[in-house]
């Protein structure tokens, strides 16, 4: 510790105060915070540093070049950047769990908007560099269908219409700019049907039929303290990662999130802590 304090009195007596220091915020409900989605792995106690703003609607529009891909997704757009490391550290703590390097998850979250679609795709992105493995993932929020517009891809046909029964595998996985990463959008469905369509016995022979042609498979659902619709798929996939955010998701929800979990025979593998933040300067974690 001392060698802490006296870094930050050094970089002080270097840098001099140029502003009066931020007061803490008065007691009372806390204003939503201002950053974006950024992952940290909690497998062996292992956490990473904090997000950067979160991308306004603007931001998320297709820009030139980029395959019409959102900014949100970092590792495509900043693939040397310390985000994509943050979600490279996440990989190397998932693939240390499987002896075969090969694993089919569910990934699903405490509560709504704790940035799970983003980790879910941005994951995919980092296992896609493994170039010898394939990578599918698909969107199986069908009460939001979000994956098909932040890859800028048809959300029809999709996971619905196979569960349905009016399509085959073959013609709802999309390409990507990757050769090894591939998409099954949502489809559309109703909202009444959701339940009525994971119920169907398409739902298990969909997701082994994944398993015998990828390598990792990610299912993003919505959340399991929302609706049933993960609880439904763990009887497939049978592990999960579960999302919860810094500051904001409650310590009953994650309770709750995980007793659902085991409660439908699911096994939570890791947890990745969105929006995390750190309060000592960011140059005391800096390498050297």
């Amino acid at each position: 510790m001392a060698n802490v304090w006296d870094a930050m009195k050094k970089h002080k007596a270097e840098h001099g105060a140029t502003s009066p220091p931020t007061p803490a915020p008065a007691a009372g409900p806390a204003p939503a915070p201002t950053t974006g989605v950024r992952a940290a792995m909690e497998v062996a106690g292992i956490d990473v540093t904090a997000p950067p703003p979160r991308p306004s609607r603007a931001s998320l529009l297709p820009p030139a070049g980029s395959n019409g891909y959102a900014q949100s997704l970092v590792p495509h757009h900043d693939r040397g950047g310390a985000i994509a490391e943050e979600y490279r550290a996440l990989r190397t703590n998932l693939l240390a769990q499987y002896a075969d390097e090969r694993f089919c998850l569910l990934i699903t979250s405490a509560e709504a908007g704790e940035g799970k679609t983003i980790s879910t795709l941005n994951l995919a992105l980092v296992l896609a560099e493994r170039q010898e493995r394939r990578t599918v993932v698909i969107d199986a929020d069908l009460r939001k269908r979000t994956i098909a517009s932040l890859l800028h891809i048809d959300n029809v046909p999709g996971l619905a219409d196979v569960l349905r029964g009016d399509a085959r595998l073959d013609a709802i996985v999309r390409p990507t700019a990757y050769p090894n990463l591939f998409v099954v959008p949502a489809g559309q469905s109703k909202q009444a049907e959701v339940g009525e369509l994971l119920g169907r016995p398409e739902l298990e022979e969909a997701v082994a039929e994944l398993r015998r042609r990828y390598d990792y498979v990610l299912f993003d659902t919505p959340p399991i303290t929302i609706a049933s619709d993960a609880g439904m798929l763990g009887r497939a996939t049978r592990e999960a990662l579960l999302v919860v955010r810094m500051n904001k998701t409650r310590r009953e929800s994650v309770d709750r999130a995980i007793g659902l979990l085991h409660a439908a025979n699911v096994k939570p593998v890791g947890m990745i802590l969105t929006h995390q933040r750190y309060y000592i300067p960011n140059y005391l974690y800096r390498y050297s």
